[in-house]
């Protein structure tokens, strides 16, 4: 099991395909298993490297967790391995840990597509996020996977694809309840507006008009706050992309992620 050890976290990785390196984030209480849809295509093109973050799938578990700490990983992450100046795409909380890490970093990034990426939740958010985190710690993760898996995706999919909303449900279900409680309180505790403001790298920033952690006008507005960036919309989806619309969210960030790595030449303005 391919496993580095960074800033007293061993973290699981895998590692798939050549070429400009790629690394992919994923969000609360997922694993590498949220990029399952997507990592075999971008292999084609692109050196891919996956992770859980801390106390998530593999990866050991820590306690209490801060943003700071998960952008540490990253940091290490790219570092350790040697990829240099890497693309970085980031579902999620993981969005904001790449957002973060490009405002950080920016010797270590290209460019970052943030899929359902937050710079923050409101005030009712977060308390629902601390509120979670005290279920799962009393009652495990059964308190809470079916109602998140649900929220997170569009009607038409689970309709049409109970199983994959099943499949989801199980994933969530494997997550340590320490770990994820931990992660739950690093969303509740996110807040990088600011730092948006800093980001020099291109940014692609998509959410599903359903997203109701993201929804498109804060998509939007967290686009507005960084320099080179834009904000896509995909209809009928919502917070979990990957997922629900892996191809539809291929055929919008690939043709970035090639610019951005100088596959192929830049698009006239």
């Amino acid at each position: 099991m391919p496993e580095l050890a960074t800033d007293g976290v061993t973290a699981y990785f895998e590692e798939t395909g050549s070429g400009p390196p790629l690394v992919l984030v994923h969000g609360l209480g997922a694993s590498t298993a949220l990029w399952s849809k997507v990592a075999p295509s971008l292999a084609e093109e692109f050196r891919v490297v996956a992770y859980d973050l801390r106390g998530s799938g593999r990866t050991s578990v820590t306690g209490a967790a801060t943003l700071s700490e998960l952008v540490g990983d990253l940091h290490g992450m790219i570092a350790r391995l040697g990829l240099g100046p890497s693309l970085v795409m980031g579902h999620s909380v993981g969005g904001s840990i790449a957002l973060a890490h490009a405002a950080a970093h920016p010797e270590q990034v290209r460019a970052v597509v943030g899929v359902g990426a937050l710079s923050g939740l409101p005030d009712a958010g977060r308390d629902g996020m601390r509120a979670r985190a005290e279920a799962v710690e009393a009652d495990g993760m059964g308190a809470v996977a079916e109602t998140v898996a649900t929220n997170g995706m569009a009607p038409s999919f689970r309709e049409a694809h109970p199983d994959e909303l099943q499949g989801f449900v199980s994933l969530l279900e494997k997550n340590d309840p320490g770990g994820y409680a931990a992660l739950c309180r690093v969303v509740a505790d996110v807040d990088i507006a600011g730092a948006l403001e800093s980001i020099e790298v291109p940014v692609l920033l998509v959410a599903g008009a359903l997203d109701a952690v993201v929804p498109p006008e804060a998509n939007e507005a967290n686009a507005a706050r960084i320099r080179n960036s834009r904000a896509v919309m995909v209809d009928d989806s919502a917070h979990l992309l990957p997922w629900e619309k892996p191809d539809v969210l291929l055929e919008i960030a690939r043709p970035f992620l090639r610019e951005a790595a100088g596959l192929v030449a830049p698009r006239e303005s």
